[in-house]
């Protein structure tokens, strides 16, 4: 897939990314449909907001360069498992963006219908898996590919 075809659908519609949307919607008692429906709101959100913030891209392009140490799906499985993991993705994501992403938690959890803070956790959990389906495209981890795929999602 060529960079110019990248949109919020593609990346949800990846087989890695639809086994996260299941297993997050599992880890917070949510449907698969509301967990969906935060990351086609927030991902395109967080890519606009990331075109004017030279900070916010900073962090999300280094999200994009951070590999998992194991398979999405063995990950995601550890996760639902294991709270603990599951609280550290929580705190890496606090960590990372602060409250930086505060209006994409509230403006997906108004449009799913759910609080900000689970908006909050469902991005949270979802980021490891979109941003290894975004470092695919990207195999050089250059900050221009990364702004060109940040300008499909938040078109």
């Amino acid at each position: 897939m060529s960079a110019s075809e990248l949109t919020a659908q593609q990346v949800i519609g990846d087989e890695d990314v639809d086994l996260a949307l299941n297993l997050t919607a599992q880890m917070f008692g949510l449907s698969k449909d509301i967990v969906t429906k935060i990351v086609q709101i927030g991902l395109p959100m967080m890519a606009r907001m990331a075109e004017t913030s030279p900070e916010l891209f900073k962090r999300m392009h280094a999200l994009s360069q951070a590999t998992l140490p194991e398979s999405v799906q063995a990950f995601y499985q550890r996760m639902l498992r294991n709270p603990a993991i599951r609280q550290s993705a929580m705190d890496d994501y606090k960590t990372t963006f602060g409250s930086m992403l505060d209006t994409v938690n509230r403006e997906a959890a108004r449009q799913a219908g759910i609080t900000d803070g689970q908006a909050r956790e469902v991005l949270a959990a979802m980021l490891p898996a979109v941003s290894q389906f975004l470092a695919e495209p990207n195999p050089t981890g250059s900050e221009s590919g990364f702004a060109r795929q940040l300008r499909q999602l938040g078109a």
